[in-house]
């Protein structure tokens, strides 16, 4: 007889996640503020890059902060405002600096969506700006934080979708960066534990196909050797060694980067290192990407 993996959730998704979608525009401009001598006086054009960050509660459902898709439709409708335009031309721009482009682009966007934490204006490849509100969460102590990056495992998934479809199966390279905050005082190699910890975490992830133990929509049935994911009229059989069954509604990267944010935090030497919290960011393409946090208890 199959195991149907519907187990509620003990854990859910405890995190607060920060998704982040990639956008292009092309513009002209000029800086009217500068000195006539300096280059920007001039009129000139670039291939601008916005990163736009969207801030929330996972949803314990579908595993996302908000779709991806929709985030698009909202902030494309904004930037092809900019769109082969003379920005100066443009009410609130008259001096299009990197600063007032993010800072308009923020108050523009958070009037369409919930959560918009910031707005990245990169106005070449090695020149950008990111603006967002003052923050009230600040550390009060000093901390010492340990970043690592360089991070990578390449997995297949799919999400479901109501009322009852999915995606096909389809696969990322995720790139990985870790970063634990921990009191002053902490002895030990404490970039070392974090990458062992974290390499290992997403090793168990590493070349398989990534299934939501809890799917939003169909159910999952395991077998001694296979699993099967309904949806719908539709079923997908795979072979039960070849996939990491998580314990979540949907896939999403900011479910995958809650998960491992919570795994890694739950690791004993991370614990002995008196670390507070563990921040995972994963990157799913060049345009989206996805950041959680998840504290250490």
């Amino acid at each position: 007889m199959p195991r149907v993996d519907d187990s509620p959730s003990d854990s859910g998704c405890p995190v607060k996640a920060e998704i982040v979608k990639e956008f292009t525009f092309e513009a002209a401009h000029h800086l009217p503020e500068v000195e006539p001598s300096h280059k920007c006086a001039r009129v000139h054009g670039h291939l601008f890059r916005v990163e736009v960050a969207v801030e929330g509660e996972v949803d314990p459902v579908m595993g996302w902060v908000m779709d991806f898709g929709e985030l698009a439709i909202a902030a494309q409708q904004v930037i092809a405002e900019l769109d082969h335009r003379v920005l100066n031309a443009l009410p609130g721009l008259a001096n299009p600096t990197s600063e007032n482009l993010a800072h308009h682009l923020f108050d523009r966007l958070s009037a369409r969506v919930t959560g918009v934490s910031s707005v990245t204006v990169h106005e070449s490849p090695t020149s950008r700006c990111t603006w967002r509100p003052a923050r009230t969460d600040a550390p009060a102590i000093t901390e010492i934080v340990v970043n690592i990056g360089g991070l990578l495992f390449s997995a297949a998934h799919l999400l479901v979708l109501p009322p009852a479809t999915r995606e096909p199966i389809h696969g990322h390279d995720y790139r990985m960066t870790a970063l634990a905050t921990m009191a002053p005082g902490c002895e030990g190699d404490m970039e070392g534990t974090l990458r062992t910890c974290a390499e290992s975490i997403a090793a168990e992830l590493d070349h398989k196909v990534i299934l939501a133990g809890r799917p939003a929509v169909g159910r999952l049935e395991l077998f001694e050797n296979s699993c099967v994911l309904t949806v719908g009229a539709e079923t997908v059989t795979l072979p039960l060694a070849d996939c990491a069954i998580l314990d979540m509604g949907n896939t999403t990267t900011e479910a995958l980067a809650a998960w491992l944010a919570v795994r890694i935090a739950a690791c004993p030497e991370i614990r002995a290192l008196h670390a507070t919290r563990v921040e995972v960011s994963l990157l799913e393409s060049l345009d989206a990407s996805a950041r959680a946090v998840a504290p250490v208890v």
